[in-house]
């Protein structure tokens, strides 16, 4: 049933989360609603099919997806495009997702920011248990580190909307607007989105194998939450996509005001 539930949802993010990510760059490189549209499903179409010819060309992937599923992942993909179109286009689904998923990320971000003054204070806890009262508690110990995750991972997207991440660069800094928009861009889709596929892609079955067995501590007083933990790897990669499309929307934005 896991494993069932799993599959649904890698087919959910691939026909829909994936595609979707593409409206930016097929709304710079195009204008008017089909224009765009069909730029967009061109675009889409022709990743998908280089994936398939990877897949069945690569040694290490013996497997190809069945003919039934790609039929059904393509009418998928059509219907999408349909829908965007009706809805006035990329530009149009932009406008209304932009917002969205910029306010779901900010949101989760500054949620589990407050953690870590919780963090802190459990470490203090536990301080103060083990050198003042002799007690040690595994649960203690391990909440810490499930915080710490929860803080990283969850807040990843938020730190890049408000660019609060560590940036190592040397032109960016100074450069024109208009060339910080074409390097986020550029970056988001060759840098940021693969990433996130990746991450996607091979947190999988790592996270299906744990939920099968509800996986736990090793220590019968521990968290037996492991399962849970782990699932933020995949909840990571889709709020930092969904940071990374906010971006590009706005990068594409600028460059066409530049052009």
């Amino acid at each position: 049933m896991l494993s069932v539930a799993g599959n649904i949802l890698n087919w959910a993010a691939a026909g829909i989360v994936f595609p979707l990510m593409f409206l930016p760059a097929a709304a710079l490189i195009a204008r008017g609603r089909a224009r765009s549209t069909a730029v967009w499903f061109v675009v889409v179409a022709a990743i998908i099919a280089a994936g398939i010819t990877f897949a069945a060309l690569a040694p290490a992937l013996s497997t190809a997806p069945p003919m039934q599923m790609l039929l059904l992942y393509f009418a998928i993909v059509t219907a999408l495009g349909g829908a965007i179109l009706i809805a006035g286009g990329p530009a149009c689904v932009i406008a209304l997702l932009s917002p969205l998923l910029d306010g779901i990320v900010r949101r989760i971000g500054r949620a589990v920011m407050w953690l870590v003054f919780v963090m802190a204070g459990v470490q203090f806890g536990i301080v103060v248990l083990r050198y003042i009262f002799g007690v040690n508690s595994i649960f203690m110990q391990e909440s810490i580190t499930y915080m710490h995750g929860a803080v990283f991972l969850l807040a990843g997207g938020y730190a890049l909307l408000t660019n609060d991440h560590v940036r190592v660069d040397i032109f960016y800094r100074d450069a024109a607007p208009k060339r910080k928009a074409l390097a986020d861009f550029l970056g988001t889709y060759f840098l940021l989105f693969p990433v996130c596929l990746l991450l996607l892609w091979t947190a999988s079955p790592y996270v299906g194998a744990s939920w099968s067995v509800l996986e736990g501590s090793t220590e019968t007083s521990g968290i037996q939450g492991v399962y849970l933990l782990k699932s933020l790897v995949p909840a990571f990669a889709i709020l930092l996509a969904m940071a990374g499309f906010t971006n590009a929307a706005r990068a594409g934005e600028i460059l066409k005001a530049g052009a």
